[in-house]
């Protein structure tokens, strides 16, 4: 199949099966498309943001979403007959898939089921980019992490909910019981039986990925949560201390006066007891 991206390469390959690219801006290569393949587009509807599929007076017309190098969703609409394919989306979609597009299809089913393939492995391979930084934050989060890298884990975990459920609802598209696989032929229903696979796949792992920083966060809580008590146990005694001996009792008043006394009363013995509690605090952390 020929991939072409404007109207002069459609016009030479007139006489072969075309895969053409275009951008919702060229209306001039998607309304010559359009009349080429003769495919009937809905170009008084907006654009939908959603996965769907639709058969129409056999013409498959579907959308997916693909990821781009900033693993920002981009909506790709795919509209088959047997002459040839029509794919139109926004430029960084379009070079998201761009250079792996089927050359060697046989058939316009093929190469649309191929495309899809190569959604699901797109989606793989940012999942794979957001998998290495969870293993380094992960790594770096050992003990306490600052508030800039909490904040950078917790916009990160955002990504593999949002990606989940856009491959849940592509994989949904892709059933057997879905109008989309009935209309193909059985070789065609194995391959897009790959395709659900994979994009089965990649929304379980984002489910795990999810988890892990989940997992991550809780820790750091867990971790933020135990050095407040601390500081506030180390306190403890010497507000304690503090609050007595701020108490003007007539006999602290007369006998508490010199020297050695603020010594012993307001600074041996509130470090004592400091030192005492934090002894206490590392047997009970040991003991449980």
């Amino acid at each position: 199949m020929i991939v072409v991206d404007s109207v002069e390469a459609l016009r030479e390959h007139s006489a072969d099966a075309r895969c053409v690219l275009a951008t919702p801006e060229d209306r001039e290569l998607t309304d010559e498309a359009s009349k080429v393949l003769d495919l009937k587009l809905h170009t008084a509807h907006p654009a939908p943001r959603r996965p769907m599929a639709a058969v129409i007076d056999n013409q498959i017309s579907l959308v997916l979403q693909v990821l781009d190098e900033d693993r920002a969703h981009h909506a790709l609409q795919l509209h088959a007959r047997d002459r040839g394919l029509l794919v139109i989306g926004e430029k960084k979609a379009l070079d998201s898939i761009a250079g792996k597009l089927p050359a060697d299809a046989d058939d316009t089913w093929t190469a649309l089921v191929d495309l899809i393939l190569i959604v699901a492995r797109r989606c793989e391979e940012a999942l794979d980019e957001i998998d290495d930084r969870c293993q380094e934050l992960e790594s770096q989060a050992v003990g306490y992490a600052s508030s800039p890298r909490r904040r950078t884990m917790g916009r990160l975990r955002a990504e593999p909910f949002r990606i989940g459920e856009t491959q849940a609802a592509q994989q949904r598209l892709l059933s057997n019981e879905e109008e989309l696989a009935q209309s193909l032929g059985e070789d065609h229903q194995r391959l897009l039986a790959r395709a659900a696979a994979a994009f089965g796949a990649n929304q379980s792992m984002t489910t795990r990925l999810y988890a892990m920083l989940g997992d991550i966060l809780n820790e750091q809580d867990s971790v933020v949560s135990e050095r407040l008590t601390l500081v506030a146990t180390i306190f403890l005694p010497l507000t304690l201390a503090t609050g007595f001996f701020g108490m003007n009792f007539q006999w602290m008043l007369d006998r508490l006066g010199s020297l050695p006394g603020f010594i012993i009363f307001g600074l041996v013995i509130p470090g004592l007891l400091t030192v005492a509690t934090l002894v206490f605090i590392r047997r009970l952390t040991r003991s449980s």
